[in-house]
Order: C-alpha cells, then sequence, then structure tokens
C-alpha cells in the first residue's frame, strides 16, 4: 500500500470556529479516518485551516474531494501532495490545534516565528515553512499535554484526538 501525505489550507466559514463546531469536526474526523486508516493534524489561526492528512492515497485523495465540497469553509487551496513512507502525524486520526487558544508558554513558540501584525500566529505562505509549523505544532502536541488555569476544562485549549 503506498502512503501519500496531503496538505491544504482553507479559510473557514464564521460559524464553522466556535468551540462546538471544532469539537464535532474533530469527534467525526477521528471516527471517520480511524476507518479509512488516515492520521493527520488540523490546526486554525484566526479563521484560516491549515491541515495535513496522510495515509493510503486512495483514501487521502477521497477525502480530499469530499473537503472540497465541504460548506464550512472555502478558498481551499492545495499545499503539497507527495508519496511517503513515513508518517511524521502517526499519533493521530486527528488532532485539531487552534492556535489562538494555546497556552502562553506554546504559543509563544509559534508566534516567534510566525506572528503576524495583529499579533496572532499566520499560516506562512510556502510549504517548506507550513512543514514548519506543523512540526513545531506536532511536538508542542507530543511533549506535554496541557491543562487550563485552574483546572479548568481543557477542552477549549487543545482537542485532543486518537494517540
Amino acid at each position: 500500500m503506498k502512503l501519500c501525505r496531503l496538505i491544504y489550507k482553507s479559510t473557514a466559514t464564521a460559524e464553522v470556529v466556535s468551540n462546538q463546531s471544532l469539537r464535532d469536526i474533530e469527534r467525526v474526523a477521528v471516527a471517520a479516518n480511524a476507518r479509512a486508516g488516515i492520521t493527520g493534524l488540523l490546526m486554525l489561526s484566526g479563521d484560516v485551516f491549515v491541515q495535513v492528512l496522510e495515509g493510503a492515497s486512495r483514501e487521502v485523495t477521497a477525502l480530499f474531494g469530499k473537503i472540497l465540497g465541504d460548506r464550512r469553509h472555502h478558498l481551499v487551496e492545495l499545499i503539497s501532495v507527495e508519496p511517503t513512507d513515513e508518517r511524521y502525524f502517526r499519533a493521530w486520526n486527528m488532532r485539531l490545534l487552534d492556535l489562538y487558544d494555546l497556552p502562553g508558554e506554546k504559543w509563544a513558540v509559534l508566534a516567534a516565528k510566525d506572528q503576524g501584525q495583529d499579533g496572532g500566529i499566520v499560516i506562512p505562505p510556502d510549504v517548506h515553512s507550513i512543514y514548519a509549523l506543523l512540526f513545531d505544532a506536532r511536538h508542542l502536541c507530543l511533549s506535554t499535554p496541557w491543562q487550563a488555569p485552574g483546572g479548568d476544562d481543557p477542552a477549549h485549549l487543545v482537542r485532543s484526538g486518537a494517540g
């Protein structure tokens, strides 16, 4: 079975960026991706998504076809698709990471490299910088599970999928 890695970015519609909508997207994606043997990471920065999908070429391209027709976002831009022998995001069938909700020290690591004029973390324009951001985010997600200050429900911080 030949594996591939696909990266795209898109702009979310306004109703998608609520915490409940994001949790719903992740819950459905975790189950569907597990059935299809797909792994990956979905990041949101403001209203911009960037997602990496890994798995069998047929399943990944079929999923991307569904993504293209999903009305929860628009301006879908294919960044990269390539064959691979290794999954970089194998820990998760889907991990959803809202960059605006990262705790201070985690946010600072990413903002030091990709901070925009408005103070938010921007999705870079070129594929190599996007890969760097994805790898930094993967490292931050795998390094320590964080909690909200005061023991609040951490669901609004980082929404973890399988893995």
